[in-house]
């Protein structure tokens, strides 16, 4: 049976990262028929631990060593630690030769990351180990485009250098390709393969019955553009007193859950206009059941699952470009050119319109599991490395 091993650095996994890339793919693998593992920080979902995925800790978490403001952030201190980490070089390697995967994939990157893989890939070539290193990217490569000097210079060398260490670099869309190509060297391993939605979205088990709720599930924080959503459905409001606003999400910005929490009382919305906070997995398919338009109106996105599963739920999508939405515009997603209140008013009054008439059918095209994820990157390595 060919192994798969999946190298996640510094992670906290937790019972929500099960129905993420992060966690979705080795259970893809692993339904695929590869004897899959993975090496995490810390494994706290015992949920997960159900799954037919051999589990590795390192004990290491990412707070001692990414910086706290993310990929945006060049912190030297935490890069520093990240880099001199023996502990994790050890047991990470330690792993991969007890393991010999055919396949090793590392979620994103650290500092560390690249060293490791070096370190394994001399190994197999001193032992005559076949093996296939992949480095996946959650990114779309947006912070690059901002970076110049020292820094941008900097970059493109380590990407540089991560391509002559990985026989394949992937990105989640094409708008990720199309930066991440134009770094030196890179372009040659790089594959768009999208991610996809958990199973329990892929069921066709999404009711008939849709109730007039509009929904939005998204973290409470500037960048998602709810407060646009907000004054967007408040210029429909009065045309369709039937209908609600359901925004779902934890709120990880008071001041500006504060500000929202005006707006609504500003257009006497209290009544229409609900903050559900956080939702559980099982809650949130219900949601999903009854709601009838979904939309997303953030400025950006690295690949945005939500929509993915409002989309296989069978709800009326809008959305702006975010997250290349073009890629998945086969699926039927209204796409808004703009991001403003004048052009969400009018995409949330057509999507009421076609569903309070029948026009709107779901989308008929299917959307692949993680299994077919699991399968298309193990063909794509196979056949083009």
């Amino acid at each position: 049976m060919a192994k798969f091993l999946l190298y996640l650095p510094y992670s906290d996994f937790i019972d929500s990262y099960e129905h993420k890339a992060l966690g979705a793919i080795p259970i893809g693998f692993a339904q695929a028929g590869f004897d899959t593992s993975m090496i995490v920080g810390v494994m706290r979902s015992p949920k997960f631990k159900k799954n037919k995925v051999k589990i590795y800790e390192t004990g290491n978490l990412d707070d001692r060593y990414i910086p706290e403001n993310g990929s945006s952030g060049m912190s030297i201190m935490p890069r520093l630690l990240n880099f001199f980490n023996f502990s994790e070089y050890k047991k990470v390697i330690k792993i991969m030769k007890k393991e010999k995967p055919d396949i090793t994939m590392a979620y994103n990157n650290s500092t560390l990351t690249w060293l490791i893989f070096l370190r394994y890939k001399l190994y197999c070539k001193f032992k005559k180990i076949k093996t296939k290193m992949i480095l996946k990217l959650d990114n779309d490569g947006t912070d690059l485009k901002n970076m110049e000097g020292m820094r941008i210079i900097a970059i493109k060398s380590y990407y540089k250098l991560l391509s002559s260490i990985f026989d394949a670099i992937i990105t989640e869309t094409s708008c990720g390709y199309y930066v991440f190509s134009e770094l030196p060297g890179v372009k040659s391993k790089l594959r768009v393969i999208p991610n996809t939605v958990f199973d329990d979205f892929l069921s066709d088990n999404y009711g008939a019955r849709r109730d007039k709720i509009i929904i939005t599930v998204s973290r409470i924080t500037p960048v998602k553009g709810i407060d646009k959503l907000i004054k967007s459905f408040n210029m429909v409001a009065s045309k369709y007193p039937d209908w609600k606003l359901q925004i779902i999400g934890p709120i990880n910005d008071r001041e500006y859950f504060s500000m929202l929490m005006g707006i609504v009382r500003s257009c006497g919305l209290e009544e229409r206009v609900i903050f559900t906070g956080e939702m559980s997995r099982t809650e949130l398919i219900e949601i999903y059941n009854h709601a009838s338009i979904f939309c997303l109106f953030s400025d950006h996105e690295s690949f945005a699952i939500s929509r993915l599963e409002a989309i296989s739920m069978g709800l009326y999508v809008i959305t702006t470009q975010a997250g290349c939405a073009d890629d998945i515009s086969k699926y039927g997603v209204h796409i808004m050119r703009e991001n403003t209140p004048e052009c969400g008013s009018k995409c949330i009054e057509d999507g009421i319109k076609a569903i309070e008439s029948g026009t709107f059918h779901s989308n008929s095209i299917k959307i692949p599991s993680y299994k077919d994820i699991a399968m298309e990157i193990a063909g794509n390595i196979e056949n083009n490395m």
